[in-house]
């Protein structure tokens, strides 16, 4: 594959494209939380049922970077909401703190594919 570098991309100090995504992570946050693949994320720390910590391999130069996020849903894991709940831990420019919670907003859970993305932060 042939590498196209056009005048017009704006390139950090890592030969990042601005607007690419900053970290990502697909894990397994049911059991044992495990990550599958990932991007600048050195580990996830299962802080209770439904609750995930993402840190971050390369810390980001600010908290104002956006999370992005999905998880599955089944009967076995009924979660399926994501959200950045600061009641759990604000953004820092080393982790970012997420909560799984179920489709009817009732309660945490966990669930056995969390994806998050994060934007910004450079």
């Amino acid at each position: 594959m042939t590498s196209v570098i056009r005048g017009d991309d704006n390139f950090d100090s890592e030969g990042i494209v601005e607007g690419t995504a900053s970290a990502w992570v697909n894990f397994n946050g049911s059991g044992t939380v495990a990550i599958r693949d990932s991007y600048n994320v050195s580990s996830i720390t299962d802080i209770a049922l439904g609750n995930y910590t993402i840190n971050f391999a390369t810390a980001m130069a600010n908290t104002d970077y956006v999370v992005g996020a999905m998880s599955t849903y089944s009967i076995a894991f009924p979660g399926g909401q994501i959200m950045q709940d600061d009641r759990l831990a604000a953004n820092s420019t080393s982790s970012a703190t997420v909560a799984v919670i179920t489709i009817n907003g009732s309660a945490y859970s966990d669930t056995s594919k969390v994806m998050i993305s994060i934007f910004g932060g450079k």
